[in-house]
C-alpha cells in the first residue's frame, strides 16, 4: 500500500514538472520582437483604458457615418456577434455565420463576411490583438511625416478568420501611447495581391467609461513607407459609444427571416 501511495506521488511530481518545464520552454520560444512587441502592445492597452476595464463590459454600441453611410453597430464583445442596420441593409454574426438582409448588394465590399465586423474591429484596437491567434511584433522607430513613432507588427494565426494573411502596421505616440495611425493589406479579395497600400489616421479620442475611443479615422495613400493624400470617401466618423453591462436584446445577432447567409 505504501509502495503504491509513493508511485502515485512520484508520478504527480514528475507530471507537475514536465507541466512547469513545458510551460517554461514555450515561455522562451518568444523571439526579442516578440517579447518586446507584448510589451508595447500592453503599455499601449493600458494607455487607453486597461484590459480588465474593457473586459468588464458585455457589449459596445455606436452610431457611425461610414461612406456616406449611416449605421448603428451593437458588438457582443466576449464572442464577437455583430449586428449592424444601415438605411438600406442589415448585416450580423450570430456566432457560427454573416448574414444580410435584404441582401450584400449595398454593403460595403458586397460581402457581409468581409464587412460584418470590420468597424468594430479598427475601433477596438489595441483591445482585439490580445485575441487567440494575433502575432505581435516590435518593429522598431519609424518616422512618418517628421514625427517618430514606435511601430508594431501584426500578423494572424492560419486558423483566425477568413483572411489570416492580413498584416497590420500600429504607430503608436511615444508621449500618449495611444495609436494614431495604422496601415493594413486586405487580402479578403486577393490574396495573392495583397498589399499593404492605405493608412488610417485615429483621432478626436474620446474618453468612454475609462477607455480611450476613436472619435474619427481618416484613409490615405499608403506607399513604402510614405503618407500620400487623403480619400475622403473611406473618412469615419463615431458617435454616441456605449459600453454596455449587458445586451438588451440578443436576438439582434439571429439570422432573420429572408436573410442571406454567407460562411465564415
Amino acid at each position: 500500500m505504501l509502495t503504491s501511495i509513493k508511485t502515485v506521488l512520484f508520478s504527480i511530481f514528475t507530471i507537475a514538472i514536465l507541466s512547469c518545464q513545458s510551460e517554461t520552454e514555450t515561455s522562451k520560444t518568444l523571439s526579442p520582437e516578440e517579447t518586446q512587441g507584448q510589451e508595447l502592445l500592453d503599455k499601449t492597452i493600458k494607455a487607453h483604458g486597461g484590459l480588465t476595464t474593457w473586459n468588464s463590459f458585455e457589449g459596445l454600441s455606436y452610431n457611425l457615418a461610414n461612406s456616406g453611410k449611416n449605421l448603428y453597430q451593437i458588438t457582443q464583445l466576449h464572442d464577437r456577434r455583430t449586428y449592424t442596420k444601415a438605411d438600406d441593409f442589415e448585416i450580423g454574426y450570430d456566432g457560427k455565420v454573416a448574414w444580410s438582409l435584404p441582401n450584400a448588394e449595398k454593403v460595403p465590399g458586397k460581402a457581409a463576411a468581409f464587412y460584418y465586423n470590420l468597424d468594430f474591429y479598427f475601433a477596438a484596437i489595441p483591445f482585439v490583438l490580445k485575441d487567440k491567434g494575433v502575432n505581435v511584433f516590435y518593429d522598431g522607430k519609424v518616422t512618418i511625416n517628421e514625427k517618430e513613432y514606435e511601430s508594431l507588427k501584426v500578423t494572424f494565426g492560419s486558423e483566425i478568420g477568413l483572411t489570416p494573411e492580413d498584416v497590420y502596421y500600429l504607430y503608436i505616440d511615444p508621449n500618449t501611447s495611444l495609436l494614431e495611425i495604422l496601415t493594413y493589406s486586405v487580402s479578403f479579395f486577393d490574396k495573392e495581391n495583397a498589399g499593404i497600400n492605405s493608412a488610417k489616421v485615429y483621432s478626436d479620442w474620446q474618453n468612454v467609461e475609462g477607455i480611450m475611443m476613436p472619435g474619427s479615422m481618416r484613409n490615405f495613400a499608403w506607399k513604402d513607407g510614405v503618407m500620400g493624400e487623403e480619400n475622403t470617401n473611406y473618412k469615419r466618423v463615431f458617435s454616441d459609444y456605449k459600453f454596455l453591462e449587458s445586451i438588451p436584446d440578443n436576438s439582434v445577432f439571429e439570422v432573420p427571416e429572408g436573410g442571406v447567409i454567407e460562411n465564415i
